[in-house]
């Protein structure tokens, strides 16, 4: 089991696609809103989304969630282009392996498939332009609710097991005046909450104090359990919140805890 690795995503300049449905723009996969997807047109085999980041950044893992209908036969191709090079991806720009799509054969409970995509051995240089092309569509649409980029956090030592696994639920219970049982139904959002207890000093002030100060409680990060091949990798993905005390905590000498629990969105 691979160390745990953490994810911030990174701010996207502008997104285009290949293909989009109506109603259902490219950009939306720059959001947190549940539901809020990007899906393609049908009839062709693939479909790309193209991110622009701004400028020339460094970009070593890439996230899909929210992948209704996605299956076996859905493969991912990233490629990266540099500012100098252009958004074409001339040749000479950046061109990873054709891979399959789904991070793990067990599907998530939703239905909503996850893509994972780490940088391999010889990554892709500080690029600007980013393109991942969905192949193996048939002809049948890609949707896509997230897309998360950024470069990965992992400590050189894993988190505790006996992680909490738990749901958070958005619909309410109550009783009226007489005694009947009033039910709102919603929502029910996979949680999870995890220690790492044995974080070196270094890496609290290098890693985790900068993280959490960054994204506090409001902003969404990705944290993936055992980023190795796994047939349960989908179900070992999360992305959302932190909620909860954020701090670390002396553990033991020389040594610190770090606590988070999570809420996920996808």
């Amino acid at each position: 089991m691979s160390n745990a690795l953490v994810l911030k995503p990174l701010p996207m300049a502008s997104i285009s696609a290949s293909s989009t449905a109506s109603g259902y723009d490219a950009s939306y996969v720059a959001n947190d809103h549940m539901g809020v997807v990007w899906k393609s047109a049908g009839g062709a085999a693939s479909r790309t989304i193209t991110v622009d980041m701004g400028a020339d950044v460094v970009i070593d893992t890439a996230l899909l969630l929210g992948c209704t209908g996605a299956d076996a036969n859905w493969t991912l191709k990233v490629e990266a282009a540099t500012a100098a090079q252009g958004s074409a991806f001339p040749a000479g720009s950046w061109a990873g392996a054709v891979q399959t799509f789904l991070a793990g054969t067990a599907m998530p409970v939703s239905g909503r498939g996850r893509a994972l995509w780490l940088a391999p051995a010889s990554p892709p240089p500080a690029s600007r332009y980013w393109r991942f092309t969905i192949g193996g569509l048939g002809t049948g649409a890609a949707t896509i609710g997230r897309l998360v980029l950024g470069r990965k956090i992992q400590l050189e030592r894993n988190f505790q097991f006996g992680a909490a696994f738990g749901v958070r639920d958005l619909g309410v219970t109550d009783f009226s005046v007489n005694g009947v049982l009033l039910r709102r139904r919603g929502k029910k959002l996979r949680s999870i909450g995890i220690s790492f207890g044995a974080v070196k000093r270094d890496e609290v002030e290098a890693k985790v104090s900068p993280l959490i100060e960054d994204v506090g409680v409001s902003e969404p990060i990705a944290i993936i359990l055992d980023p190795d091949a796994h047939e349960q990798r989908q179900n070992r993905i999360w992305f959302g919140p932190l909620v909860g005390d954020l701090g670390t905590t002396w553990a033991k000498p020389g040594g610190f805890e770090w606590r988070a629990s999570l809420v996920s969105l996808d």
